[in-house]
């Protein structure tokens, strides 16, 4: 019960990260950018995973939606 509380609070937590970077709070998007710029092999001509800021934006939006709605459905099952 408690391991289950833990990971509803953990999926809830990446979820609403993934929006925040999605929605570009308080520069957090550009922030995730630099860090992937730095940490990730995989790169295209631009230097990072994605090939533009938007479209970063919205695979994290997507994310975040995805984590969300499994969050509702665990805790509404």
């Amino acid at each position: 019960m408690i391991i289950r509380g833990v990971l509803a609070l953990c999926v809830l937590l990446a979820g609403s990260t993934c929006l925040a970077v999605a929605c570009g709070y308080r520069g957090v998007d550009v922030w995730v950018w630099d860090w992937a710029d730095v940490v990730v092999r995989r790169r295209t001509r631009y230097g990072t995973p994605w090939r533009s800021l938007a479209i970063m934006r919205i695979c994290f939006g997507f994310a975040g939606a995805f984590f969300l709605l499994g969050e509702l459905y665990a805790v509404v099952h």
